[in-house]
């Protein structure tokens, strides 16, 4: 089909219809020559509903269902994956995809650089995009903008790069309870100790990932990462239908990671989440700062939404992703994503 402008109409398939999921939904609905066309879910809670009222949008007359081969038997262009965090867990769905000569995004952050978790499978991935001519890719908010795509655009005025410093301060209170409780929040500072040593805890996941996008396209050999994570606990207690943090527990987590070239840290990062930033006398805040003959300091404030900016960043990737060469990629192979034409006004 095609739009009134008579430019061929872009259809997307869901997987997984949680808050990232239906916040592509709300985008996309909004857009002049996007359709979702199906949607499934492991989560029987939404089986069965039209995804459209789903996402607080106007019914869309598709169905959430379990069965993933009957909805990717819908003719469609781009599958869209907003379920986990690993690519392995994300594997199957990203293989029937391609299958079916889908282009597929995710937001798993293992697949923004998928090499680094399992180059055997990211290389077997690849070469199936290859040979059905379509793309994958892994992205979202971070990994996939503030510390890769913009940070990488940004160095596009630098004539070197010395060091780079990135910091992200981000309210998680929105997250949800599942994403809270990896995340570490909640918890005795034992309890803390032990999840993190046993990998339940884990706090940001993306970094290395991030790290060796960043190397690879600069020109530098990463040599290991180094991580430090450490709990905030709570002076007083947060309580609301999304989280319970009582006095002594953890209520955030200052994470600080190395990327080490040439035996020193050529890129820290510092991330620090809070279920109140303010609390502490902090703000939302994103930052990165370049150094080299031309430094550059950048900050966003507020920081980026965490759901809104990753909704947006994986609808404005579509097109980019559609016309992009075959194979698995990253965010650096694609020309740069931008907001497209919106109706209405969104709220909430």
């Amino acid at each position: 089909m095609k739009t009134a402008d008579g430019k061929p109409e872009i259809r997307a398939i869901l997987s997984g219809v949680g808050r990232v999921g239906r916040d592509v939904t709300r985008l996309l609905s909004a857009r002049p020559g996007y359709r979702v066309v199906a949607a499934y879910t492991r989560n029987a809670a939404f089986v069965g509903q039209d995804v459209g009222l789903l996402a607080g949008v106007r019914p869309l007359d598709v169905i959430v269902q379990s069965d993933r081969n009957k909805a990717l038997a819908q003719p469609a262009d781009v599958l869209v994956v907003a379920t986990t965090s690993f690519l392995r867990e994300v594997a199957g769905d990203l293989r029937a995809g391609v299958e079916r000569r889908l282009n597929v995004i995710t937001t798993a952050e293992e697949a923004s650089f998928p090499w680094l978790a399992d180059s055997s499978l990211a290389d077997d991935l690849d070469r199936l995009a290859k040979e059905r001519a379509v793309s994958i890719l892994g992205a979202g908010l971070n990994p996939g903008f503030i510390f890769d795509a913009l940070l990488l655009t940004a160095t596009g005025i630098s004539w070197n790069v010395e060091r780079i410093h990135v910091r992200r301060v981000v309210n998680i209170s929105q997250f949800s309870k599942t994403i809270q409780r990896r995340l570490g929040i909640g918890f005795s500072c034992s309890e803390f100790e032990t999840g993190v040593n046993s990998g339940l805890i884990r706090g940001h996941i993306g970094f290395p990932q991030t790290f060796s996008l960043v190397c690879q396209s600069l020109d530098r050999k990463l040599e290991r990462i180094d991580k430090e994570f450490h709990p905030l606990i709570a002076e007083t207690a947060y309580l609301s239908e999304r989280l319970a943090v009582r006095v002594g527990e953890t209520a955030g987590f200052i994470q600080r990671t190395s990327a080490i070239v040439d035996g020193a840290p050529w890129i820290t990062a510092e991330f620090i989440a809070h279920v109140d930033p303010g609390s502490i006398g902090l703000a939302a805040e994103d930052s990165i700062s370049i150094e080299g003959y031309n430094s550059i300091n950048l900050v966003i404030s507020p920081g980026c939404q965490p759901q809104r900016g990753a909704a947006a960043m994986l609808a404005n990737c579509i097109p980019r992703l559609i016309e992009a060469r075959p194979g698995f990629l990253t965010v650096a192979d694609l020309a740069p994503p931008h907001a497209r034409l919106t109706s209405g006004h969104f709220h909430g």
